[in-house]
């Protein structure tokens, strides 16, 4: 599977590079397809098991805390992704004469920004607690500690990915997944609890961010202009914000609105749905440089056809085997999961395409979030007051990012963004 890439020539689609090879742009598309796919199908892949093993020693009550707080952990990541976006957009729209500064630029912003997550979400720890129904402050609180390293990360993964370095870039998200299985495994096998399932991802969460900064010594000294990074970093945040405080909530409505049992079942689903979301994201990473600077180009529709052909496959294949996709979830104790399994697999396809096209907004540097925030605040109106049930509850998140979807596609992309 390949997307839109760097097909045509000029003066910002240089030839690809892959490991220390040069070769021309429609090959260096399918290799870096291929390198960076086979990266985060292997993050995706230790993610997942790191999840399974969760799920199967812990039970749905405890499996369903951990799911809601690693929900609220991608809604803390949106500084990662946001810092990726932004070196990524600023690197490879860069004149080969300002890569070092921005690169610096990026890097000093990330500092501020990990830091200022962190302590966010270690204050947020009590509030977090009390809302998801944890009764363990401590395990709140980890959300904060692994926010620090994961956003430092997400710099360094940038920097890497608006280079075209697409193998230190896979190798980054290796260390990313083996980061959390290993450290969660180990925590879940000393003492199977909420609390050290949590702390085994902050520890784990340190392992990409060590290998990043490897990758990224951008120059210490230098004059830079910290302003026009600054304000990308704050329009591209508040995008990004948006769609994974929508993409996570129905899960945290789960958390809120059911009976632990069924909050873990929606969690075990949940897991369908983010497996959908996440394992062609390969695609959006390489065609996300060339929708930078393939400007005024409905460059997603490539890739939004890849991901959306995909997903489609596994919701089918869900359908006619969702005792399968039970098992993947998490075994018999949540068989319950079996007739709506279909459903979830749906959303998270739905999920992906709205990400292409999110990206692609923040590419062009659209304005996309209002129309993000008002599903969100449509979703808790709705399903507050009405949803009793994860059928329905599910089936009505994938309404409206269908919706949101459509909507943003048809917002204009202008073409000098800059």
């Amino acid at each position: 599977m390949t997307s839109e890439g760097d097909g045509d020539s000029g003066p910002m689609t240089p030839p690809v590079s892959v490991g220390s090879h040069s070769v021309t742009p429609a090959a260096g598309t399918a290799r870096a397809n291929s390198v960076v796919g086979i990266g985060m199908m292997a993050m995706n892949a230790l993610a997942y098991l790191f999840t399974l093993l969760s799920a199967r020693l812990l039970g749905p009550k405890d499996f369903g805390g951990v799911s809601a707080l690693l929900g609220v952990l991608i809604v803390a990541n949106v500084g990662s992704l946001t810092l990726q976006a932004t070196a990524a957009r600023r690197l490879a729209t860069a004149d080969e004469r300002h890569l070092a500064g921005v690169s610096r630029d990026v890097l000093r912003n990330a500092w501020g920004v990990a830091i200022g997550l962190g302590v966010l979400f270690l204050l947020a720890a009590p509030v977090l607690d009390r809302l998801l129904h944890l009764h363990d402050w401590v395990a709140a609180a980890m959300v904060g500690a692994s926010a620090v390293p994961l956003t430092l990360m997400g710099a360094f993964a940038g920097i890497v990915q608006g280079e075209r370095r697409w193998v230190p870039l896979a190798l980054i998200y290796v260390a990313m997944g083996a980061g959390r299985v290993l450290g969660g495994t180990v925590a879940l096998l000393v003492d199977p609890s909420l609390r050290s399932a949590m702390v085994g991802v902050a520890v784990g969460s340190l392992a990409p961010a060590l290998l990043g900064s490897v990758f990224c010594r951008a120059p210490a000294f230098g004059v830079s202009d910290h302003a026009p990074v600054l304000g990308e970093l704050w329009r591209n945040g508040h995008t990004l914000l948006a769609f994974f405080a929508f993409t996570n909530l129905d899960v945290l409505l789960a958390r809120h609105l059911f009976s632990t049992h069924d909050a873990g079942i929606y969690a075990a689903g949940a897991i369908l749905a983010k497996a959908c979301l996440f394992l062609p994201t390969f695609v959006l990473v390489v065609a996300f440089p060339s929708m930078a600077t393939e400007r005024g180009r409905r460059v997603f529709i490539g890739p939004l056809l890849a991901v959306g052909g995909l997903g489609l496959l596994v919701v089918a294949a869900v359908a006619v085997v969702p005792d399968l996709a039970v098992t993947f979830a998490g075994g018999s104790e949540y068989a319950d999961l079996g007739p709506v399994a279909w459903l979830f697999a749906l959303e998270g396809t739905i999920f992906a395409a709205l990400q292409i096209l999110v990206y692609d907004a923040i590419a062009a540097q659209a304005h996309s979030a209002i129309v993000l925030w008002l599903a969100a605040i449509v979703l808790v109106g709705v399903a507050v007051p009405l949803v009793d049930s994860v059928r329905v509850l599910v089936a009505l998140a994938a309404s409206i990012a269908f919706g949101v979807g459509l909507v943003t596609s048809l917002m204009p992309r202008a073409s000098h963004p800059d």
